[in-house]
Protein backbone atom coordinates (compact mmCIF):
# COMPACT_ATOMS: atom_id res chain seq x y z
CA UNK A 1 0.00 0.00 0.00
CA UNK A 2 1.26 3.48 -0.86
CA UNK A 3 2.79 5.34 2.06
CA UNK A 4 0.43 8.02 3.36
CA UNK A 5 1.67 8.87 6.87
CA UNK A 6 4.59 8.63 9.25
CA UNK A 7 4.10 8.02 12.97
CA UNK A 8 6.89 8.85 15.40
CA UNK A 9 7.43 7.73 18.94
CA UNK A 10 8.74 10.68 20.95
CA UNK A 11 11.19 9.82 23.74
CA UNK A 12 14.31 8.12 22.45
CA UNK A 13 13.13 8.52 18.85
CA UNK A 14 12.80 12.24 18.18
CA UNK A 15 14.83 13.24 21.26
CA UNK A 16 17.72 11.25 22.72
CA UNK A 17 16.59 11.44 26.33
CA UNK A 18 16.34 7.83 27.49
CA UNK A 19 19.39 8.03 29.75
CA UNK A 20 17.66 10.79 31.69
CA UNK A 21 14.55 8.65 32.15
CA UNK A 22 16.78 5.84 33.44
CA UNK A 23 18.49 8.18 35.90
CA UNK A 24 15.14 9.46 37.14
CA UNK A 25 13.78 5.93 37.66
CA UNK A 26 17.00 4.86 39.40
CA UNK A 27 16.79 7.80 41.80
CA UNK A 28 13.14 6.96 42.49
CA UNK A 29 14.08 3.35 43.22
CA UNK A 30 16.75 4.43 45.67
CA UNK A 31 14.19 6.52 47.52
CA UNK A 32 11.39 3.96 47.53
CA UNK A 33 13.18 0.63 47.72
CA UNK A 34 12.99 -1.00 44.32
CA UNK A 35 15.74 -2.06 41.93
CA UNK A 36 16.43 -0.30 38.64
CA UNK A 37 19.01 -1.76 36.28
CA UNK A 38 19.49 -1.28 32.53
CA UNK A 39 17.80 -4.64 31.88
CA UNK A 40 14.79 -3.81 34.05
CA UNK A 41 14.57 -0.38 32.45
CA UNK A 42 14.54 -1.76 28.90
CA UNK A 43 11.84 -4.26 29.84
CA UNK A 44 9.72 -1.28 30.92
CA UNK A 45 10.79 1.16 28.20
CA UNK A 46 7.77 2.44 26.28
CA UNK A 47 5.22 1.37 28.89
CA UNK A 48 2.91 3.69 30.80
CA UNK A 49 3.75 4.59 34.40
CA UNK A 50 0.58 2.88 35.59
CA UNK A 51 1.98 -0.36 34.14
CA UNK A 52 5.59 0.25 35.21
CA UNK A 53 5.11 1.11 38.90
CA UNK A 54 3.35 -2.14 39.95
CA UNK A 55 5.97 -4.14 38.04
CA UNK A 56 8.80 -2.37 39.84
CA UNK A 57 7.20 -2.69 43.28
CA UNK A 58 6.12 -6.28 42.67
CA UNK A 59 2.56 -5.76 43.85
CA UNK A 60 -0.71 -4.05 43.10
CA UNK A 61 -0.47 -0.32 43.73
CA UNK A 62 -3.26 2.12 44.54
CA UNK A 63 -3.83 4.73 41.82
CA UNK A 64 -2.93 7.56 44.19
CA UNK A 65 0.50 6.04 44.84
CA UNK A 66 1.06 5.38 41.14
CA UNK A 67 0.28 9.04 40.46
CA UNK A 68 2.57 10.26 43.25
CA UNK A 69 5.53 8.10 42.24
CA UNK A 70 5.01 8.86 38.56
CA UNK A 71 4.87 12.58 39.26
CA UNK A 72 8.08 12.41 41.32
CA UNK A 73 9.90 10.51 38.59
CA UNK A 74 8.69 12.77 35.74
CA UNK A 75 9.56 15.97 37.59
CA UNK A 76 13.09 14.68 38.09
CA UNK A 77 13.34 13.64 34.44
CA UNK A 78 12.25 17.09 33.24
CA UNK A 79 14.69 18.82 35.56
CA UNK A 80 17.51 16.63 34.19
CA UNK A 81 16.64 16.82 30.52
CA UNK A 82 15.15 20.31 30.00
CA UNK A 83 18.58 22.04 29.85
CA UNK A 84 19.72 19.48 27.23
CA UNK A 85 16.60 19.45 25.08
CA UNK A 86 17.54 18.85 21.43
CA UNK A 87 16.19 16.86 18.47
CA UNK A 88 17.79 13.70 17.22
CA UNK A 89 20.02 14.67 14.32
CA UNK A 90 18.17 15.08 11.04
CA UNK A 91 14.65 15.06 12.49
CA UNK A 92 13.67 18.66 11.58
CA UNK A 93 14.97 18.21 8.04
CA UNK A 94 13.04 14.96 7.68
CA UNK A 95 9.81 16.67 8.74
CA UNK A 96 10.26 19.21 5.94
CA UNK A 97 10.94 16.45 3.43
CA UNK A 98 7.89 14.43 4.47
CA UNK A 99 5.63 17.46 4.37
CA UNK A 100 6.89 18.34 0.89
CA UNK A 101 5.82 14.89 -0.22
CA UNK A 102 2.35 15.46 1.25
CA UNK A 103 2.59 12.84 3.99
CA UNK A 104 0.69 13.18 7.24
CA UNK A 105 2.71 13.20 10.48
CA UNK A 106 1.81 11.98 13.95
CA UNK A 107 3.37 11.40 17.35
CA UNK A 108 2.32 8.32 19.31
CA UNK A 109 3.79 8.58 22.79
CA UNK A 110 3.43 6.98 26.21
CA UNK A 111 4.87 10.14 27.79
CA UNK A 112 2.74 12.10 30.27
CA UNK A 113 1.33 15.40 29.03
CA UNK A 114 3.93 17.62 30.76
CA UNK A 115 6.76 15.65 29.16
CA UNK A 116 5.18 15.80 25.71
CA UNK A 117 4.65 19.52 26.02
CA UNK A 118 8.21 20.12 27.22
CA UNK A 119 9.59 18.43 24.12
CA UNK A 120 7.08 19.42 21.44
CA UNK A 121 6.58 23.02 22.56
CA UNK A 122 10.20 23.43 23.61
CA UNK A 123 11.46 22.43 20.15
CA UNK A 124 8.88 24.54 18.32
CA UNK A 125 7.04 21.53 16.92
CA UNK A 126 3.51 22.52 17.94
CA UNK A 127 2.41 22.90 14.32
CA UNK A 128 4.57 20.09 12.93
CA UNK A 129 2.26 17.13 13.55
CA UNK A 130 -1.28 16.55 12.36
CA UNK A 131 -2.03 14.67 15.57
CA UNK A 132 -0.31 13.90 18.86
CA UNK A 133 -1.72 10.73 20.38
CA UNK A 134 -1.17 9.81 24.01
CA UNK A 135 -2.31 6.55 25.52
CA UNK A 136 -4.37 7.95 28.36
CA UNK A 137 -7.42 5.69 28.31
CA UNK A 138 -5.71 3.18 26.00
CA UNK A 139 -3.73 0.05 26.71
CA UNK A 140 -0.03 0.83 26.81
CA UNK A 141 2.64 -0.52 24.50
CA UNK A 142 3.32 -3.32 23.53
CA UNK A 143 -0.44 -3.34 22.81
CA UNK A 144 -1.09 -1.69 19.43
CA UNK A 145 -3.78 0.71 20.66
CA UNK A 146 -1.82 3.97 20.45
CA UNK A 147 -0.67 3.30 16.89
CA UNK A 148 -4.14 2.24 15.81
CA UNK A 149 -5.51 5.43 17.37
CA UNK A 150 -2.93 7.51 15.48
CA UNK A 151 -3.90 5.91 12.17
CA UNK A 152 -7.60 6.41 12.92
CA UNK A 153 -7.12 10.08 13.78
CA UNK A 154 -5.05 10.59 10.63
CA UNK A 155 -7.78 8.83 8.61
CA UNK A 156 -5.13 6.55 7.13
CA UNK A 157 -5.01 2.73 7.14
CA UNK A 158 -2.31 1.44 9.52
CA UNK A 159 -0.77 -0.47 6.63
CA UNK A 160 -0.13 2.86 4.89
CA UNK A 161 1.84 4.18 7.87
CA UNK A 162 5.57 4.03 8.56
CA UNK A 163 6.48 4.10 12.26
CA UNK A 164 9.76 5.12 13.90
CA UNK A 165 10.44 3.58 17.35
CA UNK A 166 13.43 3.24 19.69
CA UNK A 167 12.07 0.63 22.14
CA UNK A 168 11.38 -3.06 21.67
CA UNK A 169 7.93 -2.66 23.26
CA UNK A 170 7.17 0.14 20.82
CA UNK A 171 8.31 -1.85 17.80
CA UNK A 172 6.09 -4.75 18.85
CA UNK A 173 3.15 -2.36 19.28
CA UNK A 174 3.54 -0.71 15.88
CA UNK A 175 3.99 -4.05 14.12
CA UNK A 176 0.88 -5.40 15.86
CA UNK A 177 -1.00 -2.38 14.48
CA UNK A 178 0.06 -3.40 10.96
CA UNK A 179 2.66 -0.68 10.39
CA UNK A 180 6.11 -1.05 8.90
CA UNK A 181 8.60 -0.05 11.59
CA UNK A 182 12.04 1.53 11.48
CA UNK A 183 14.06 1.15 14.67
CA UNK A 184 16.08 4.11 15.96
CA UNK A 185 19.16 2.85 17.81
CA UNK A 186 19.56 5.66 20.32
CA UNK A 187 19.50 3.24 23.24
CA UNK A 188 18.86 -0.30 21.97
CA UNK A 189 21.02 -2.35 19.61
CA UNK A 190 19.82 -2.80 16.04
CA UNK A 191 19.64 -6.57 16.47
CA UNK A 192 17.19 -6.28 19.38
CA UNK A 193 14.92 -3.91 17.45
CA UNK A 194 15.01 -6.17 14.41
CA UNK A 195 14.12 -9.20 16.55
CA UNK A 196 11.16 -7.22 17.84
CA UNK A 197 9.99 -6.65 14.26
CA UNK A 198 11.75 -3.57 12.86
CA UNK A 199 12.17 -3.82 9.09
CA UNK A 200 15.36 -1.73 9.26
CA UNK A 201 17.25 0.45 11.72
CA UNK A 202 18.91 3.87 11.73
CA UNK A 203 21.22 5.66 14.15
CA UNK A 204 19.51 9.00 13.48
CA UNK A 205 17.61 10.73 10.67
CA UNK A 206 20.58 12.31 8.92
CA UNK A 207 21.42 9.43 6.59
CA UNK A 208 18.67 6.95 5.76
CA UNK A 209 19.31 3.50 4.27
CA UNK A 210 18.82 3.32 0.51
CA UNK A 211 15.61 1.29 0.72
CA UNK A 212 14.10 3.76 3.20
CA UNK A 213 15.34 6.73 1.19
CA UNK A 214 13.52 5.38 -1.86
CA UNK A 215 10.34 4.83 0.14
CA UNK A 216 10.39 8.44 1.38
CA UNK A 217 11.44 10.00 -1.93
Amino acid sequence: MKLQAVVFDLNGTLVDDIQFHFEAWKALGERHGFAMTPAIFQACNGLKNEDIVPRLLGREVAPALVDALGREKEERYRALYRPRLAPVRGAPELFVRLRARGLKLAVASSAPRANREMVIDGLGWSATFDVVVANEGLRGKPAPDIFLAAAERLAVPPEACLAFEDAENGVVAARAAGMTVVGVTTNVAAEALERAGAASTIADFSALPDELDVLLS
